[in-house]
Formats: C-alpha cells, structure tokens, sequence
C-alpha cells in the first residue's frame, strides 16, 4: 500500500471512529432525551444537559425566556400534543459512568463556565429556565455549580443571620444580576437586585443583595428600600448595593 493510500485509509478510520463515539454518547442519552451540551470539568469528568430531543438548538434558542410548553413541539403519534420532557443536568466520568444526575424540573436549560476568577475549582452557570406563559415574576435562575466539590447541588452561600442557602440568581422581568470586577484583583462579586410587592396599597420593596467570595466561601449581604424595580430600567447605581 502505498503512502498516500495508507493515509487516506487511516483517515478514513478516523472518521469512522469518531462518528462511532459520537453515536455512543448519542445513545448514552435516557430514551427521549439528547446530550444538548457538555463541557469538561476539567478533573476528567464531563458536565452535561440534557433535554427533550425534539427540542433542536433552534426551537431551544427560539423559546427561551418565553416559557416551553407542548404547543411548540411535534405532535404526538396520536395527534395529541405531549408535553417537553424536563430537563436534566448529569455528571459523566471519563470511562462514560454517570457519577450524578438532577432532574431540573422544567424543558429548558443550559450550562457554562462561570467567568469568574481566583476560585480553587472549575466553576460554571447553570441556566435553568423557569419562565412562565404569563407574569413577570419568572425568568432563567441560575445556579453556581462546582461539581469537584458538590457534584450538581449549587455552591452553598452564608448570608448575614449565618444560614446558608444555594448560591442562585434571577432574572425576571424583576429582577437582575450582574458580574462586576473586583478591585485589585481577586473574585469579582455579583449584585442582585429584586422588586417585590408588600401586598400593601400597591407598594413595592426593592432588595439589593451582594454576593462576595471570602475565605473560601461564598457570603451575601443585603439591603431593602421602599420603591419599583423593573427590566424597563437601569441596573441599580453600585452605592445601591452593600
């Protein structure tokens, strides 16, 4: 055989191979699900989402935030509509094993790496979208997940009174967050801002809640206001935020 078929055939193989080892993760999938995304950890394991597989990267993209319901997928064999499988976020090791899995409770949701700096474990954002047809109270939560530390359950957070609840933020039609840098370097923080009724005379109270990395935990602390807060306006001044 001569070289240049020879390289031909081990291209060829190649291909063949990786095509195969696609369609095993493929198959790794639940029955009705596909691997929608998967990023490395980084410890040899691998994060991944999964979600309905009539749900295609477009009809993901075209949904989110808008609330996913049966009406925006394939009928059903029987011409009844069926309702999205909910998604679910799985923690693969390198040999294919699932380590850990988390039904999220609702059709959509995706995962990244968290752009943050000066934390000891890979870091990421998982997106869960929680939208409702009607109302302006849901939208996307967001959890923090460090799976070398807590597998799929979100960081825990210390807030002021010392109780400690998962590490997540909102984004309604009332609520907001941001990344902002940390001055000389470090973990940048987050802020969080919420407004909320008070089921008063049409009242509203406005939380401003700050989320800092600090001796290796994560801590928040907050401040309330009377006042209106919506997506119609400006993220909060930073003096808004303790």
């Amino acid at each position: 055989m001569g070289m240049t078929h020879m390289k031909d055939w081990l291209l060829g193989i190649g291909l063949l191979c990786g095509c195969s080892l696609a369609l095993a993760q493929q198959a790794e999938a639940p029955p009705g699900y596909w691997i929608a995304q998967q990023l490395p950890v980084g410890d040899g394991t691998t994060l991944q989402v999964l979600e309905d597989q009539r749900i295609t990267q477009e009809v993901h993209d075209e949904n989110w935030g808008s609330g996913m319901d049966a009406d925006n997928l394939p009928e059903a064999a029987d011409g009844q509509p069926a309702e999205p499988l909910e998604a679910q976020a799985r923690l693969v090791s390198d040999s294919g094993q699932v380590l850990a899995q988390r039904a999220l409770g609702y059709p959509l949701a995706n995962v990244k790496k968290a752009p943050l700096s000066g934390l000891p474990s890979p870091t990421f954002f998982l997106s869960i979208d929680q939208t409702a047809p009607l109302g302006s109270y849901s939208g996307p939560l967001t959890e923090v997940l460090v799976p070398a530390q807590n597998r799929l359950d979100p960081v825990p957070c210390q807030d002021e009174s010392g109780e400690k609840r998962p590490l997540m933020f909102s984004h309604t039609g009332k609520a907001a967050w941001q990344i902002v840098p940390a001055s000389g370097g470090g973990t940048e923080t987050i802020q969080q801002v919420s407004s909320a009724s008070t089921m008063v005379d049409d009242e509203f109270i406005t939380t401003y809640r700050t989320f800092r990395y600090v001796d290796g935990q994560w801590t928040a602390v907050s401040r309330q206001q009377p006042g209106y807060w919506d997506m119609e306006h400006d993220f909060p001044e930073p003096a808004l935020f303790p």
